[in-house]
């Protein structure tokens, strides 16, 4: 077990014997799942209201808790794929939960950057490039996970 797995079973008291009865295991596990996801919405939403109608400082907690729900759902992620469970090949990535998500994610932190914008983008072609960079960078993640589900598949599939 790696070190990255024994801290989240620590974080999440994964050891405890509360988890010896299959039942609570199970409830408990759903009423965490809600918990996580009712946090996580939660964040988005106020984030991207923050950064839109905060001021400055307003724009800065955003910019953090965007940061802050991007690293837990990462080490969520992580933490499933290390014991096994690819979400990218076990579950329909395009769903409109996700579609949502990501554009209230995506409004958070564009509305952060504006708020927060450095004199340099006062220039139009600072923009252009921003814009660039961001559909580049969304074309690259894309890419990376497309290339992930199809090795993910050929795993599956007993090919490696």
């Amino acid at each position: 077990m790696s070190a990255f797995t024994k801290a989240m079973r620590f974080v999440g008291d994964l050891d405890d014997e509360f988890y010896d009865d299959e039942r609570q295991r199970d409830v408990w596990n759903e009423a965490s799942a809600i918990g996580f996801q009712l946090f996580y919405w939660s964040a988005l939403i106020g984030a991207a209201i923050l950064a839109w109608t905060g001021s400055t400082a307003g724009a800065w907690f955003a910019l953090g808790i965007l940061v802050v729900a991007t690293l837990i759902s990462s080490a969520t992620l992580a933490y499933s794929a290390a014991r096994g469970v690819n979400l990218y090949t076990a579950a329909k990535l395009g769903r409109v939960r996700g579609v949502v998500a990501g554009a209230i994610m995506a409004a958070g932190f564009i509305g952060a950057l504006v708020r927060l914008q450095p004199d340099v983008y006062s220039q139009v072609s600072s923009w252009a490039g921003a814009v660039v960079g961001a559909v580049a960078g969304g074309g690259v993640a894309l890419l990376i996970i497309w290339q992930m589900r199809k090795r993910n598949a050929r795993f599956e599939a007993g090919e490696i």
